[in-house]
């Protein structure tokens, strides 16, 4: 069940899931994120400025500590202790820039969010709206999802293990804002081929819903569990697969195939 916290996101956006494997998000500015819902906002997050180089500098040397070790470790079995030990610097010091670990990893997955976010805009960013969507660009988003995704599995795999942990439902929510993006591109890009007469019949919100939960979840047992990161073949011919769903899903029938010129997404 959605979260109540995930209702109070503009609609547009509340329904994209894929950066190093470690998981540490680089920075972006807030302009990039400016279509989007204040993840801060949303889950009650407050931001605290650092008005020192120094603090700021230890602030993100703890942030990429944490990332590292969540990534090795997982959420439940990560420690204020382990994070300390890879920044080396005292345990104490943690405490000047975070409450526990909940609040270093909430802000890992602020990062994660913005960056998510403009990896959405930038999949998007050649769509043309005259035009119907085409196959050959479907397969190209499907091979470079899990590519993506590979990049970030460390985080993201996190993610959804602290999801699945929260208690108050605060990481939940993180999760459902994450990959709502990319089932909300989904729903649009099914009514938008349903305009022109494709996909007909289909629910698009459900149609989305399965068809991002197959990708999500074949990138997680896939790609995100494995020991040591698939090589890039591998990632590929997993794209390849899941492609084939999304493909006989939505581009059933030769009647229906189109130039490969187009953008999908």
């Amino acid at each position: 069940m959605t979260s109540h916290l995930i209702k109070q996101a503009p609609e547009s956006n509340r329904n994209a899931t894929a950066g190093r494997d470690e998981g540490y998000p680089r920075q972006l500015s807030g302009r990039q994120a400016l279509s989007d819902p204040d993840l801060r906002t949303v889950i009650g997050i407050e931001e605290v400025t650092l008005k020192s180089r120094k603090a700021r500098q230890m602030q993100e040397r703890l942030l990429k500590s944490a990332a590292v070790v969540f990534s090795r470790k997982g959420y439940t079995a990560t420690c204020i202790a382990d994070i300390t030990a890879v920044a080396g610097v005292a345990h104490g010091s943690f405490y000047r820039y975070f409450e526990h670990k909940d609040g270093v990893l909430q802000e890992l997955l602020v990062g994660l969010y913005a960056e998510l976010a403009q990896a959405t805009r930038d999949a998007s960013s050649a769509e043309d709206d005259d035009m119907p969507p085409s196959e050959s660009r479907l397969r190209g988003f499907n091979i470079r999802f899990f590519h993506e995704y590979a990049s970030r599995r460390g985080l993201l795999r996190v993610a959804r293990e602290a999801a699945a942990s929260s208690v108050d439902g605060r990481f939940r929510d993180i999760w459902f804002l994450m990959r709502g993006r990319f089932i909300d591109r989904t729903k649009k890009l099914i009514q938008r081929m349903q305009s022109y007469g494709m996909a007909m019949g289909l629910d698009a919100e459900l149609t989305a819903e399965a068809l991002g939960s197959t990708s999500e979840q074949m990138a997680y047992v896939l790609v995100g569990l494995p020991e040591s990161v698939p090589d890039s073949d591998r990632l590929t011919a997993i794209g390849l697969a899941c492609h084939e769903v999304w493909s006989r899903t939505l581009f059933p029938s030769a009647d229906n195939a189109l130039t490969e010129t187009e953008d999908v997404l």
